[in-house]
């Protein structure tokens, strides 16, 4: 019975150590700062190539981690669990981009309630980073790393706070200033990994 808490222990530190590379970090501090450059600049399109250098770290996660960490198998109670993890974060994700698009559908037709419309325009971004946040807390919940509970406390106190501040061009300070710490974050995450996991000898990424 020990043996099986032991090695239950031994396989979740393994599967959580895949998240501690800060690749995921960089990606969301990336996206953060992105909306809020394009939320200063009022250049919509800029949002594309931002999301693209953002997926540059996860598109390279493989080649840094992998030689360092190598490949775990994993138990298949470990493996039916991250299917149904997987299956729930796009249930979310799908309802999510369900729901926006039905407010983009009402907004767009005018066909969306006046006294919905006047809550929108004064709580959109408290609304927004509610989701965003929620969406966090998912996937820290589902991948066990407890970083991931502040970023989603941040996100949505810098959004909460922006859907509040007067005059407009002032909502943009406290999501530029959450993604640049989560970007920070990663970084330093990422030199800690790098200096604590080297390559083995002979190894070239």
């Amino acid at each position: 019975m020990m043996n099986d808490i032991n090695l239950k222990e031994i396989e979740r530190k393994a599967f959580t150590s895949y998240f501690h590379d800060g690749m995921w970090d960089l990606y969301g501090g990336l996206i953060l700062l992105g909306f809020g450059i394009t939320m200063l600049t009022g250049w919509d399109y800029l949002m594309l190539p931002i999301v693209v250098i953002a997926m540059i770290p996860l598109l390279i996660r493989k080649r840094i981690v992998i030689p360092r960490l190598g490949i775990v198998k994993f138990s298949p109670e470990r493996q039916a669990r991250t299917k149904k993890s997987i299956l729930a974060a796009m249930i979310i994700l799908t309802f999510t981009a369900l729901l926006g698009m039905m407010f983009f559908i009402l907004f767009s037709t005018d066909t969306m309630p006046q006294w919905l419309e006047i809550w929108m325009h004064d709580y959109f971004l408290a609304f927004f980073g509610g989701m965003i946040a929620a969406l966090i807390t998912v996937a820290a919940f589902l991948v066990r790393v407890k970083r991931f509970y502040a970023y989603a406390t941040l996100v949505f106190i810098a959004f909460f706070i922006a859907s509040l501040l007067r005059p407009k061009d002032m909502e943009v300070i406290p999501i530029t200033v959450v993604g640049g710490l989560i970007l920070l974050s990663g970084i330093f995450i990422l030199i800690r990994f790098l200096r604590n996991n080297p390559l083995p000898k002979g190894e070239i990424i």
